[in-house]
């Protein structure tokens, strides 16, 4: 492997544990502040659905030579993730501060899967 890739691989991982840690300790000061765990199983699992529709939204995406007029369905599925996040968003905002919801919902709408999975293991390990 070239050291290039190797570099890749290492900063990839810091980025992903470093993501992990502002979950948890997001969710950990919401909780313990606002009786609300932003990060809940719940919203997570809701939130995989948009999730999943922006990464095949951004898997189809024509190359930037050839770009054209958007395809109707592409552009429903980036409404609908839209929408997603701005519900996801609302919710977060009405239970704790703007500024905890500025962080969760972005995060929640783009990695859901990946929240949804620590989240698990975070409470299986208890």
């Amino acid at each position: 492997m070239p050291i290039l890739m190797l570099f890749e691989l290492a900063l990839a991982f810091l980025l992903f544990m470093a993501m992990i840690r502002v979950i948890h300790g997001l969710n950990r000061y919401a909780a313990e502040r606002y009786g609300y765990e932003p990060f809940a199983s719940p919203n997570a699992a809701l939130m995989c659905i948009p999730s999943v529709l922006l990464l095949t939204s951004l898997s189809t995406l024509p190359s930037l030579a050839t770009l054209g007029p958007a395809e109707p369905l592409l552009v429903l599925k980036l409404v609908v993730w839209l929408l997603s996040l701005g519900a996801m968003f609302l919710l977060i905002r009405w239970r704790t501060t703007l500024w905890i919801a500025g962080i969760a919902a972005p995060i929640l709408a783009i990695a859901a899967p990946v929240v949804l999975l620590t989240v698990l293991f975070q409470r299986l390990s208890r």
